[in-house]
């Protein structure tokens, strides 16, 4: 009965024959929270385009259904989210100084800083979802980002399906997102777009201390995790990666033996000091004034493995939606300091 029941929910999600709630219709547009005051000076900094496009566009509405796919499965991170909207207040500031586009051009409107994905995931609540898109931009190419999402979206909603038909009540924001059609790949195409300029202006502006880090991982060799399957993998590397940068922030030194740590202050430009041991032990003072007293990160030099060529930290991925027809690509990504630029679509 119980496989039963699983064959027929996860068949109603993939066919879009929705769960229990045909007639769901909700305008994901409409939604709106409270900015954190930390964000408020990137929203003040955005072209009207773009902030029309975060609050009313196609990309609010994508992070808003991003944010209520992946509700609630993310610990608690207050002063991760505070530090990480004062990290990009302080970027569109320096940014706007060191920008040469006249104000008054043509293209003014459509033209700036493109903190698009983070206005729009910070007025749908959704900000732990843009924090791996960042994640994601750094190390994958802009067609195996894409590619994640869409397959991370599609298994979310057949695990939503699952959990429906067994009884177990959710938020109806959640069933909403689950049950409407699918997210399309140009939606989330034009989401990755926007966190990859993003990154691209970030690093522009922090330039020394985002050196500093990148030379640190050249030095090590280490795996993000050891699960190709794309939902169980970036799921378990997005709330390490959360929950320990957390600690960081909050003064509390973190030791770690993998790498999504590694890739999450490279994609959110924060800067602890560094502790690397290996044959010869050294520290990296980075000084971040967002990162609480106590708050240093301790990593190993090397890892064992089978490919000692290999430097930085990489990530291996079976991408079932890569291509559009064909069996699943074996993915892997390598971030180092050679490696740390950006593809666009």
């Amino acid at each position: 009965m119980a496989i039963s029941r699983l064959q027929t929910s996860l068949a109603a999600v993939t066919n879009e024959v929705t769960l229990a709630a045909a007639n769901i219709n909700f305008d994901f547009t409409l939604v709106k929270c409270e900015v954190p005051k930390e964000y408020e000076s990137l929203g003040k900094s955005l072209s009207i385009k773009r902030k029309e496009q975060a609050v009313m566009g196609s990309s609010h509405i994508t992070a808003r259904r991003l944010g209520a796919l992946f509700e609630g499965v993310c610990p608690p991170t207050p002063n991760l989210i505070k530090a990480y909207g004062t990290r990009a207040s302080e970027i569109v500031t320096s940014a706007k100084v060191l920008s040469t586009e006249p104000s008054g051009s043509v293209f003014a409107a459509h033209s700036g800083i493109d903190g698009t994905s983070i206005w729009a995931a910070a007025t749908s609540s959704a900000l732990h979802v843009q924090l791996l898109a960042c994640m994601l931009a750094r190390i994958w190419t802009a067609p195996e980002a894409t590619s994640i999402w869409f397959e991370l979206a599609q298994e979310r909603r057949k695990n939503i399906g699952v959990r429906y038909e067994e009884g177990e009540t959710l938020r109806f924001s959640t069933l909403a997102a689950a049950a409407q059609s699918e997210i399309s790949r140009s939606n989330l195409a034009e989401w990755d777009a926007s966190a990859r300029s993003w990154l691209r202006t970030a690093d522009q502006v922090m330039t020394k201390k985002q050196q500093q880090l990148m030379l640190i991982i050249a030095n090590v060799n280490i795996l993000v995790n050891e699960d190709m399957t794309v939902l169980s993998s970036v799921m378990s590397a997005w709330r390490s990666a959360l929950e320990t940068v957390e600690n960081v922030v909050s003064g509390m030194p973190q030791a770690i033996n993998s790498g999504p740590t590694l890739l999450a202050l490279t994609a959110w430009h924060l800067y602890p000091n560094i502790l690397v041991i290996g044959k010869i032990t050294s520290q990296v003072r980075l000084e971040d004034s967002l990162i609480s007293p106590g708050g240093t990160l301790t990593i190993g030099l090397a890892r064992a493995t089978a490919d000692d060529d290999r430097h930085g930290v990489y990530w291996l991925l079976s991408l079932a939606h890569l291509d559009c027809y064909g069996h699943p690509v074996r993915s892997g990504a390598n971030l180092s300091q050679d490696s740390a630029k950006f593809t666009f679509p």
